[in-house]
């Protein structure tokens, strides 16, 4: 075997230092990605929102013939959309992911801008929805499933909101699949000469590479709708707009961190009950030496396995060990004792002993008063 010199250093030794820092990395590193149940996608919310509903969706609207004024100097009115129902997702991110990597829950959603109020008009309609949305086959739009509670989105300026401000909202059992989107949902907020083109919601960055989908219709973005991208119009209907991007990102639960109504998830969920319970009890023998100790079997197709019962080292045992009881009652395990344990009985005018029962795998103690009758 070839020693190394001092020009000609060991390979071994360097290679088992580097091998050991490699799994002590990797074991700092393991249970943490292993047990992780909480993430998040959508926007990354790196640019303010600078565009908002009633102005910057991909509609081409109406012209109205009018007589010129400052709002339609050439005599043209633009009416951008109708002032309905809209719902916001995003298809493509130039960073982030859109859809949901994993089944589970939105628990949290962060929405980042605010709703714009009309100037002398009303206060504009800040209610808002998330929903969960699967996407159509071939890219045909999405289909709602279901729809948060209603939310307030602050109003721009008022409180110091603006487009860079980030409210975070946390819906109740809002479940989404793999691969779903999450969307921003409105009710329009029209307002005849004031909010015509519904409430401006200030809710989208200007990001090229991203792709946001949207869809008006009064009436039409509740669950079950179906979103479709056949559904074109000037006013309403279907739009892609590319370089938008709906700034709302959703933390998404799963496993123990999400409400066990969602698929997968756990959290919340009732105590799994035993198959069986054993009351502490004091039974007697018989004339047959038989002590029978109440069993309450919780499954209606019964309880089968196998007991044994020890009084300080002796046991006795149901028959072959194996006893079957009936379901969704009390029922009596009859265990025969040995002759030689009557007169340790007698001696001590009854005795302590420990029940074991084994049902499915799991293991039932108890401990048993036995007298003699």
């Amino acid at each position: 075997m070839r020693t190394p010199t001092a020009d000609q250093p060991s390979v071994r030794p360097c290679l088992l230092a580097a091998g050991l820092l490699l799994l002590a990395i990797l074991a700092i590193l393991a249970p943490a990605n292993s047990q992780a149940a909480i993430t998040t996608f959508g926007s990354p919310l790196s640019v303010p929102a600078t565009l908002n509903t009633a102005e910057n969706l991909g509609y081409m609207g109406t012209f109205t013939p009018v007589p010129p004024n400052p709002e339609a100097p050439n005599g043209l009115f633009h009416t951008f959309h109708y002032g309905a129902d809209t719902a916001l997702w995003n298809i493509a991110s130039a960073e982030g992911v859109p859809q949901a990597p994993a089944t589970g829950q939105a628990v949290k959603v962060s929405l980042e801008g605010c709703a714009q109020a009309a100037a002398g008009g009303p206060q504009p309609l800040t209610q808002i929805h998330f929903q969960d949305v699967s996407p159509l086959p071939n890219g045909e739009g999405a289909k709602v499933n279901i729809t948060s509670q209603g939310f307030e989105i602050p109003v721009c300026g008022q409180n110091g909101a603006s487009g860079s401000t980030v409210s975070t909202y946390e819906p109740i059992n809002l479940c989404v699949s793999a691969g779903d989107y999450v969307d921003f949902n409105d009710e329009g907020g029209y307002v005849p000469n004031i909010y015509r083109n519904g409430v401006a919601y200030q809710v989208m960055g200007s990001v090229g590479g991203s792709t946001m989908d949207s869809f008006i219709r009064g009436g039409g973005t509740g669950n079950g709708a179906s979103l479709s991208s056949s559904f074109l119009g000037a006013d309403e209907g279907f739009a892609v707009n590319r370089g938008a991007e709906l700034m709302l990102r959703v933390t998404l639960g799963t496993g123990a961190n999400a409400t066990h109504i969602c698929a997968g998830g756990t959290a919340g969920m009732p105590p799994v009950l035993p198959v069986i319970r054993i009351s502490p009890q004091t039974d007697g023998i018989n004339a047959q030496r038989i002590v029978a100790v109440a069993v309450y079997c919780r499954p209606a197709s019964g309880c089968n396995g196998v007991a044994t019962m020890s009084f300080g080292g002796h046991q006795a045992s149901v028959g072959n060990d194996d006893f079957s009881l009936p379901g969704d009652t009390t029922g009596h395990l009859p265990i025969r004792l040995a002759p030689r344990l009557l007169g340790l009985i007698r001696k001590h005018d009854g005795i302590d002993a420990t029940l074991t029962a084994i049902v499915n795998g799991k293991t039932f103690t108890q401990t048993i008063a036995v007298k003699i009758l």
